[in-house]
């Protein structure tokens, strides 16, 4: 009996194919979702944890304004448990191919930051350098580079070889240097022994007890600031320890020059003693020859006496004429020696040195990487479970509707005596083993193939090489269990409230539900309007209530879930465009070297393609506060409120208008005041680069999407730190320019000597776009299968509204209605169904979007909801199209009812 019995439950998977197969997907691509696009974000941190385990990365990059030397090493060692790595390096111009290089020194002994080779070798010989791989197009192996640079002995290299370095992952982020442009290029690496320089440049640090751990943990980080903590007080020691050094070499460098300016003052003391001495012999004569001039004058006349001495008169003039001469050359002489001793006071008088501490994320590249991975867990948070809720959905629905249809198979084997459990097993089995096949193939798929994919479309973007693609439980079990949940749970609900029938209630099929008036013929001059079948099709519509409201629903979910796909990919790069266009209305920021900045006034005056430029003070500053993450951001600020007006035009965050800078008090960026909970007059508490803290009050916030920036007039500037803001870069308008000019640009203002770093916004923002262009391929893949849910749900509900109405179609078809009008009674309702499906659906989308943006947004960037109208062009067009397909099937589906068993009688 259980033979036959299960037997029969095979035959009826068979026998219904279609709805088993449908099922599965359904199943199949919510766990996939799921379980996929969730281990994306895990299997990033993995793959990048594998690069930083075996190529030793380093947790910390110490950097020093005077430098770093053994006695930094050694002193950083005290704490223990540390490897310390240090390198030298400098930033150089190669003017044949105009590239600007990061030169670092190589040795086979470093044991860190180990090099990726793409090709060729690691230097053997101290005439062979390695580059970047990316400058593959630029420098071809086996050719002669050349540096001419002070620092490095040799100046002819031969290129041995291409590599990718772990302190640059991202391929198109090298970071900014402080030569050309100021955008680096790339990289290059240079036997140590090379290097004439005493002092190193970078500093990396390992702990033995961070080894192992992932950075993305919350351990890893907790731990790593600790470790900042300690090294904080030896770096402020090592502060004092290193000016003395500095001083002394410099005393000992210029050691020569005092020698010679000593030298010069002493002799210019012996010539001014020569001139003192000629002068006061000078003036005895003239007194001499006053007195002979008188004493001829009573003699001869005053007449005869001048003509007589009128010789020793001239005589006496071109001596006071050369004296004054010589006074005059002593005079400068003393000027340019002051200079002189000036100029090398100011080399020996050496500031105390800044030690500067840079973790893992604040290496170029890595924090877009580590966002990327972010942003995928704040998408598959939200984005697969509304799917996922879908899937449940219509899968709960199909089920229910399958032992609907088995009501007079399940009183049939009751009046038979089987047991309610052996009847129930056939559709527990069916369940299962949906459930199963959905689940295992959902997961494998899900975990093995949807990440790797991703992988690939974002693989140029980064050095890694290797994917690490991992089974995590915690999903696997989760989405299974919902899978379980949605058809063994339906099963169990429909079974335990059919079973308490008896078995001849449940051999009569239900009656249909009765047709009842609706409202709309109530308004009878469009009711009159209306032919009959369009009436039938109005009346079903609202006789069927709970079917309209599934379809519609079923629809609007799977168009919304399109459009949030076409949402997110519109509002990702977006952060971009608008800090760049609509918030920063300046295209390049000049930042100067000191307060020298003549010739760079004069350039930006003189150059064609300048419209204006606005004279700041800049500077980088972090915000600090209890119980809350520390902030970094741009402190601005600025003598005329009106000009800077036409510059940054400080959009109120939700008017959208424009706001004037106040006189007292700061601007600052909406997200930094929700980040610390603060409101107008409140205080917020800032640390300057130097250790210095002081306080501001927020008067007003303003519209910002990258990063923190603050704003204050130069007069409360003033107030608050307590000395003059002095300008120190230059925002500039300029027309619209191509990269050659903005390049041509960048290196007139670095050929002034006054310019640090020529920055266009241009650049920043393809940048910002280059980093969130992997998740387009995420984006895609969401897309993708949104559409072929769509598919299936619809599929599947025209099946179980055919199957549900299979006895009303068939009366229709033997009252003489043709294949196509009966089809048409399906088409007509489907086709409102979808309408609506779709109109909701756009609102459902946005409102997707939009919180999937509101979790995907991080203090340091913000995005907006931006949806374009192709969006939901496509979306629309991608379901009317599914809709057409279940259509054409459909009605071949509806030619094929056969009449007598449709119409018989079911007593």
């Amino acid at each position: 009996m259980k033979k036959t019995y299960l037997k029969s439950a095979l035959r009826d998977i068979r026998f219904s194919l279609g709805r088993f197969i449908a099922i599965i997907l359904i199943i199949l691509m919510g766990v996939l979702l799921f379980v996929g696009v969730k281990s994306v974000g895990p299997d990033l941190t993995a793959s990048a944890q594998h690069e930083i385990d075996q190529n030793q990365m380093s947790d910390l990059q110490i950097i020093s304004t005077g430098g770093l030397t053994q006695a930094d090493r050694k002193a950083v060692e005290k704490i223990g448990g540390v490897k310390v790595q240090l390198s030298k390096g400098f930033s150089y111009v190669e003017k044949k191919h105009h590239k600007n290089l990061h030169v670092y020194s190589y040795s086979a002994a470093d044991k860190q930051n180990r090099l990726i080779v793409t090709a060729g070798h690691l230097p053997r010989t101290p005439k062979q350098i390695v580059v970047d791989d990316q400058l593959r197009s630029t420098y071809k192996l086996g050719s002669t580079l050349k540096i001419t640079d002070d620092n490095l002995k040799n100046s002819r290299y031969q290129v041995v070889g291409f590599v990718n370095s772990p302190l640059f992952i991202a391929n198109e982020e090298r970071g900014n240097l402080e030569v050309g442009d100021g955008q680096a290029n790339g990289f290059i690496y240079v036997p140590q022994k090379n290097f004439t320089q005493d002092a190193y440049a970078q500093m990396y640090l390992r702990f033995n007890s961070l080894a192992g751990q992932s950075y993305a943990s919350a351990a890893y980080k907790r731990q790593l600031n600790q470790k900042i903590t300690r090294l904080k007080p030896i770096f402020k020691q090592r502060q004092q320890a290193r000016q003395a050094e500095l001083q002394k070499l410099a005393r000992q460098k210029s050691a020569p020059a005092q020698q010679k300016i000593t030298e010069q003052q002493e002799k210019l003391t012996q010539a001014k003693q020569q001139l003192t001495a000629g002068q006061a012999q000078l003036k005895q004569a003239q007194a001499n020859l006053q007195q002979q001039q008188q004493v001829l004058s009573a003699q001869i006349g005053e007449q005869a006496a001048k003509q007589q001495l009128a010789g020793s008169s001239q005589q006496l003039a071109a001596q006071v004429q050369s004296l004054q001469q010589q006074q005059k050359q002593l005079a400068e002489a003393q000027t340019k020696l002051t200079a002189g001793q000036a100029q090398l006071n100011k080399k020996t008088k050496i500031e105390r040195p800044t030690y500067l501490t840079n973790k893992r994320t604040d290496l170029p590249g890595f924090t877009d990487y580590a966002s990327l991975s972010d942003r995928i867990d704040a998408i598959a948070n939200i984005f697969p479970v509304f799917f996922f809720f879908i899937a449940i959905l219509i899968t709960f629905t199909t089920m229910t509707r399958m032992i609907t249809e088995d009501r007079r198979q399940i009183g049939t084997m009751l009046s038979l005596g089987y047991k309610k459990l052996e009847v129930s097993t056939k559709y527990l089995l069916y369940a299962l083993l949906t459930a199963l096949i959905g689940s295992v193939l959902g997961v494998l798929i899900g975990s093995k193939a949807l990440p790797p994919v991703f992988f690939a479309m974002t693989g140029n973007m980064y050095i890694f090489q290797d994917f690490t693609a991992k089974f995590y439980p915690q999903l696997i079990w989760l989405a299974s269990g919902a899978a379980l949940l949605a058809t063994v749970g339906s099963v169990v609900l429909v079974l335990v409230r059919d079973l308490r029938e008896k078995p001849m209630n449940l051999l009569v099929e239900k009656a249909p539900k009765a047709g009842k008036r609706i409202l709309l013929e109530k308004i009878s001059f469009f009711w009159r309007r209306l032919g009959f079948t369009q009436k039938i099709t109005v009346r079903n519509l609202f006789r069927y209530k709970s079917r309209m409201i599934l379809t519609i629903f079923g629809i609007a979910g799977c168009t919304g879930l399109m459009l949030a796909g076409f949402g997110l990919n519109d509002s990702i790069p977006a952060p971009g465009t608008k800090q760049f266009t609509q918030v920063n209305r300046y295209q390049a920021l000049v930042t100067l070297k000191n307060k020298q900045d003549k010739a760079v006034k004069q350039l930006l005056g003189d150059a064609k393609d300048v419209q204006s430029y606005l004279p700041v003070h800049l500077e980088q500053v972090t915000f600090r506060q209890k119980n809350a993450s520390n902030q970094d951001a741009s402190l601005y600020a600025v003598s005329s409120a009106d000009k800077f007006s036409k510059y940054v035009p400080l959009l109120h965050p939700q008017k959208k208008t424009t706001q004037k800078l106040p006189q007292e008090g700061a601007v600052v960026s909406q997200r930094l005041a929700q980040a610390y909970g603060l409101k107008r007059g409140d205080d917020l508490h800032f640390e300057d680069q130097d250790g210095h803290e002081y306080r501001i009050k927020l008067a007003k916030t303003t519209e910002n999407y990258v990063g923190h920036n603050v704003y204050l007039s130069t007069a409360y500037y003033k107030k608050v730190v307590g000395h003059q803001a002095e300008t120190n870069s230059y925002l500039v308008r300029t027309k619209k320019q191509t990269g050659k000019q903005r390049t041509a640009l960048a290196d007139r203002l670095t050929k002034t000597g006054q310019v640090l770093n020529t920055t266009f916004t241009h650049d920043s923002q393809q940048k910002l776009e280059k980093s969130v262009k992997g998740m387009s391929s995420i984006v895609l893949i969401f897309i993708v299968l949104s559409g072929t849910l769509a598919f299936v749900v619809l599929y599947n509900l025209t099946n179980i509204n055919i199957s549900e109405r299979q006895r009303e179609l068939a009366t229709f078809k033997v009252l003489g209605f043709y294949d196509k009008e009966v089809t048409m009674l399906i088409v007509r309702e489907n086709m409102i169904f979808t309408v609506c499906g779709i109109v909701l659906g756009f609102g459902v989308g946005w409102l997707l979007n939009w919180f999937i943006l509101i979790y995907a947004s991080s203090n340091m960037m913000v995005f907006p909801v931006v949806i374009h109208w192709l969006g939901y062009v496509i979306s629309a067009l991608m379901t009317i199209v599914f809709s057409a397909i279940v259509m054409a099937v459909t009605h071949r589906k509806l030619r094929q009812i056969d009449m007598i068993s449709a119409l018989n009688s079911s007593e």
